[in-house]
């Protein structure tokens, strides 16, 4: 954005001393003033909202598993505490990701279940359910692995979290993952 701006400086002191020709009442040094009045707007409301074009640079992403088997009942959060990436240091505690901006994120969970266990798991944003996956694995002595993925518009400082959703869910570690990135 700099140097766009250093082109348009640039262009108005060429303006300023060429400016003779008019077209339709206005000049060359006027049109090329307007224009980079409008940049200057457009990168002044970027940074007053805190746009990572305009304001904060921090690219947000990360990836994290669990790190021991997990048993769990209704409406509590899946923690997935080995963090193979935060960047952004927008996963807390490695229970639940908070937005540091508003704008699209894509999330993606893998659970991996015991053999003949269930585990009912969603996403969730301020505890309000927005995307489900169920893994099961009947009768048989197999473990089921289960994955979903959902692409959210995510106000800034919202929480998303992933939650177990029935009586009781089995999180086998390490195959049971939480990524999330901005788009």
């Amino acid at each position: 954005m700099r140097s766009t701006i250093a082109i348009y400086l640039c262009l108005l002191f060429l303006a300023y001393q060429l400016d003779v020709q008019t077209v339709q009442g206005y000049t060359l040094m006027t049109h090329l003033a307007q224009q980079a009045n409008s940049l200057q707007y457009g990168l002044n409301l970027a940074n007053r909202y805190n746009h990572r074009y305009g304001g904060s640079k921090t690219r947000v992403a990360f990836s994290a598993r669990a790190n021991s088997n997990q048993k769990l009942s209704s409406g509590n959060m899946i923690t997935f505490a080995y963090h193979n990436t935060n960047q952004g240091s927008a996963l807390r505690g490695g229970r639940y990701f908070s937005a540091p901006h508003s704008g699209l994120y894509v999330f993606t969970w893998s659970i991996r279940t015991y053999s003949s266990k269930v585990a009912y798991t969603s996403i969730r944003v301020n505890g309000s359910i927005k995307q489900k996956s169920l893994c099961y694995s009947g009768t048989s002595s197999y473990y089921d692995t289960c994955s979903n993925t959902v692409v959210l518009y995510v106000n800034k400082g919202s929480t998303v979290g992933i939650y177990c959703d029935a009586s009781y869910a089995y999180i086998a570690s390490p195959y049971s993952s939480f990524s999330g990135w901005e788009l």
